[in-house]
């Protein structure tokens, strides 16, 4: 664990309004203090103004679930192959919840359920040149042992919830980090197996479920996900059907 967490430039705050903006705005400044290091991770005790996909909120009590954002700068990551990034963090995750014996699915494009319970939220934010990735910006909540939420959209559930135990955020975080190490290294090496592992691990995969569009609902399997990050879906009635990120949504 120490070799592979040498690769890694550490930031902890103790309150931050959210690591993906800290991140964002003090990038040249982390890029100079990370040296050599092939990834930049912050983390935080506390945020104050979280952000989730769909421009929703991510609440989260003090000290109690893993806060973090990976910043990385995969200049050979051409933009057609842009959702690598969040199979790859959304399987690091998963992994990492494996070694504590916590079966997760993914929903796509990158939450963490268990069951109808969301037990961890993924943004990954990009900037990009003519022709490649110019940064990566990707933040991770996960709610490791709060057990009181406030009311929210989804039903929120967390490590400790499921399993009944405490657990140490920075040992979550640091599995976290350690598994993301692995799964970049595919998108670097162009492996193929990152994306095959994401779509087996989707809810949805093999399974007829309900989702709504803007047309209504309708029943559909999972047929692929392309590089980019759009999802086709074959529903009950033989129509392949192909979306973009919010523009269809997994009833639950």
């Amino acid at each position: 664990m120490a070799d592979e967490l040498k690769e890694i430039f550490r930031v902890h705050l103790g309150v931050v309004d959210s690591t993906n903006r800290y991140a964002r705005d003090e990038a040249h400044s982390l890029k100079a203090s990370a040296g050599n290091a092939a990834l930049i991770a912050v983390t935080a005790d506390n945020q104050t103004a979280g952000r989730g996909q769909r421009g929703n909120k991510w609440l989260s009590s003090g000290g109690e679930n893993v806060l973090l954002t990976i910043l990385v700068e995969p200049h050979f990551l051409a933009p057609v192959r842009q959702f690598a990034l969040s199979q790859a963090i959304a399987l690091a995750v998963r992994d990492a919840m494996q070694k504590y014996g916590i079966a997760v699915l993914l929903k796509w494009p990158n939450d963490i359920y268990v069951g109808k319970g969301k037990l961890a939220g993924i943004l990954v934010e990009l900037d990009y040149e003519s022709d490649y990735i110019a940064r990566a910006i990707i933040g991770v909540g996960l709610n490791v042992n709060q057990t009181e939420f406030v009311p929210m959209e989804r039903i929120p559930t967390s490590m400790r919830m499921l399993t009944g135990y405490d657990f140490d955020v920075n040992d979550v975080t640091n599995s976290i980090l350690i598994n993301f190490v692995k799964r970049y290294s595919q998108i670097v090496e162009c492996d193929s197996q990152l994306a095959d592992e994401y779509k087996q691990a989707l809810m949805g995969w093999g399974v007829l479920l309900r989702y709504k569009d803007a047309s209504g609902t309708f029943n559909a399997v999972i047929e692929d996900v392309e590089p980019d990050g759009h999802l086709l879906l074959r529903s009950d009635d033989g129509v392949l059907r192909r979306y973009a990120f919010k523009e269809i949504e997994l009833c639950l």
